[in-house]
């Protein structure tokens, strides 16, 4: 059984070893109009080297984020950063097809916001508070798929489109071993049309 342990009293039967996915198209679908309003004129800013400079932080109770508790690597101890290589995306990816938009927000690596207005949001609590207030209905266990994982089982998902997190931890004597193949894209993901154009 999987809790969420945030006070919501949510949980869900899921597999060991599980690996999570859950749609950021109804993700966005489900938010009120205000808040789709939002995350179609905002952009994320992320970190640099995200993953060393989340290496010290904490999960929240949900796997939704990261507990804001001072604890990542400060910049002037991250290796070289390089300011072109910051990337800062729409929150909200269109389908280049469909044009359908999908919350897409990497709720861990996220470090600023960037508003409509041209404020940026450079509190770091308040980021991650305002990013998991819009991201945590979609994670409602009515709303995730858990793969139960058997040998040579052969999963492709939409990386724009899904979120997705490992669930759970083996005892000391099991292992999780997969192979996993990254196809990167030619181009960084669009955002909503009025985003795009103001690129």
């Amino acid at each position: 059984t999987l809790r969420y342990d945030d006070g919501t009293g949510e949980e869900m039967t899921v597999p060991l070893g599980t690996t999570a996915f859950v749609s950021g198209y109804a993700m966005y679908d489900n938010l009120s109009p205000e808040d789709q309003e939002f995350v179609r004129t905002t952009k994320v800013e992320y970190a640099p080297h995200p993953y060393v400079w989340m290496s010290s932080a904490k999960s929240r109770s949900d796997g939704l984020g990261l507990v804001s508790e001072d604890k990542e690597v400060p910049m002037g101890d991250l290796p070289p950063i390089e300011g072109d290589k910051i990337q800062i995306l729409p929150m909200c990816w269109r389908h280049p097809v469909t044009g359908r938009l999908a919350l897409q927000v990497h709720p861990s690596a996220v470090r600023k916001l960037h508003l409509k207005d041209g404020s940026v949001v450079e509190n770091l609590a308040e980021v991650r508070a305002t990013v998991h207030r819009l991201q945590r209905p979609g994670i409602a266990p009515k709303n995730v798929y858990a793969h139960d994982w058997e040998q040579g089982d052969f999963v492709v998902f939409h990386n724009r489109g899904v979120i997705h997190s490992v669930v759970g931890a083996f005892a000391e004597t099991e292992v999780r071993l997969f192979r996993q193949c990254n196809i990167a894209a030619s181009k960084l993901p669009e955002g909503p049309v009025e985003v795009a154009a103001a690129v």
